[in-house]
């Protein structure tokens, strides 16, 4: 009998050992406000393993996110909502790996709905790798995932991911942000999937200063913003130039909208552009409707484009359709198989192949658009409801998981 009782014991220690760790419980479940009155008290609670299910309600705080591989999901994306009341400063500050942000909405921030921020990481107390020289810019936050998610109105940036890699943004959508709804910056590998995503009426859709490596931007639309997508290099930030992002298969309409807020350096009217970007591929994306250019490389402070490839693209409607502005080398930029009415310099694509070879061009003045006043972002109306996240969406495992796979070749122009 005394045998017994010690193996039952012993079989009572595993099964705990099962659910525990040296960090505490995996696969623990919090509930707001039923476990804690607020998200951020519950995060406090939260063990690495923890989803965080919040309830119906609009909630008056900022939550700071400081351990590893936790979800912070609400039960419907249009119902549970983050409000800083333009008195907060950021809605979710997250300075550790493998954090994902699921099915809510965060609005009315002095500065962003979302943030992933790996120099903050660095210096938080362990989520730094030591092998990293986060001085010179290195990735120290791994892992980070944003579904469903609705963002609006916040002071800067709708999802802000810097210094971080390993990433998916989906099925999200910003707008009201002065400026960009969706920013990924300073990162190299990147590593980052921007997947059905919608911006709109921000000053920039997407904007991505100085990432590179593994940045895919794809199956979204831009619309209605000042700028709808730029890849950029600039010396503000660490590991410039920006090299090698894909661009694919994205809907990019009428990205010169006076309602939307203004550009700080005024550039107004653009569908997609590449400043002073590296290696990027520009694919199979419907351009129309923009005051200056459709698709567009230009100079970026000293750093000029190089190496991008533009191809495949359907483009209408532009003021010019493809823009190679301000550059008489052609630095390895090419362009072919586009649909196109008018470029510049003429002829584009003889101009600039991607066969090799080419015919003299010379240099064509960047225009010089005067963008239209500034439009207070707290002004801009609240988007309408989005589509909530589907149950087969949520994760059992909490956690941003490995960023999604996206099978690029099967990405085609979109309707």
């Amino acid at each position: 009998m005394r045998r017994l009782s010690v193996l039952l014991a012993l079989a009572a220690v595993a099964v705990g050992l099962v659910g525990c760790g040296v960090d505490g419980p995996r696969n623990q479940t919090i509930t707001v406000p039923g476990d804690h009155a607020t998200i951020a008290a519950a995060v406090a609670a939260a063990k690495p393993g923890t989803t965080i299910e919040i309830g119906p309600g609009v909630y008056h705080e900022a939550v700071e996110v400081t351990v590893d591989r936790v979800t912070i999901r609400g039960t419907d994306r249009n119902a549970v909502v983050l409000d800083g009341r333009h008195e907060l400063l950021n809605g979710v500050f997250v300075t550790r790996n493998d954090v994902a942000v699921e099915n809510l909405t965060i609005r009315n921030y002095l500065q962003n709905g979302i943030v992933f921020n790996g120099i903050a990481a660095s210096t938080d107390g362990g989520a730094a790798d030591p092998a990293v020289d986060y001085g010179t810019g290195g990735n120290a936050l791994v892992g980070y995932r944003v579904s469903y998610v609705t963002t609006s109105n916040n002071g800067l940036y709708g999802v802000y991911a810097f210094a971080a890699r390993s990433g998916t943004i989906e099925h999200s959508y910003a707008s009201g942000h002065p400026d960009s709804g969706f920013y990924v910056g300073q990162c190299r590998p990147c590593d980052v999937n921007l997947l059905d995503v919608v911006a709109e009426r921000n000053a920039i859709g997407y904007y991505g200063t100085n990432a590179s490596g593994g940045v895919v931007v794809a199956r979204s639309t831009f619309r209605n913003n000042r700028l709808g997508i730029a890849p950029n290099s600039q010396e503000t930030e660490r590991l410039a130039p920006q090299a090698d992002a894909t661009i694919v298969g994205n809907l990019v309409v009428d990205n010169d909208d006076p309602t939307a807020p203004r550009i700080p350096d005024g550039y107004f009217g653009g569908g997609i552009a590449v400043g002073g970007g590296t290696g990027n591929v520009v694919l199979r994306n419907r351009v129309t409707g923009h005051d200056r250019a459709g698709i567009e490389l230009l100079r970026m402070g000293r750093f000029a484009p190089m190496s991008n490839r533009i191809e495949g693209n359907v483009l209408a409607g532009n003021a010019v359709d493809l823009l190679y502005s301000g550059i008489a080398d052609p630095a390895g930029n090419c362009f072919a198989g586009n649909v196109f009415g008018s470029s510049a310099p003429l002829d584009i694509e003889r101009a600039l192949p991607c066969s090799g070879g080419g015919i003299p061009f010379a240099a064509v003045p960047a225009p010089m658009t005067a963008p239209p006043p500034d439009v207070r972002y707290r002004n801009i109306p609240a988007p309408p409801p989005q589509p909530t996240m589907p149950d087969g969406a949520r994760r059992v495992t909490a956690g941003a998981g490995a960023p999604v796979q996206v099978d690029l070749d099967a990405i085609g122009v979109p309707a």
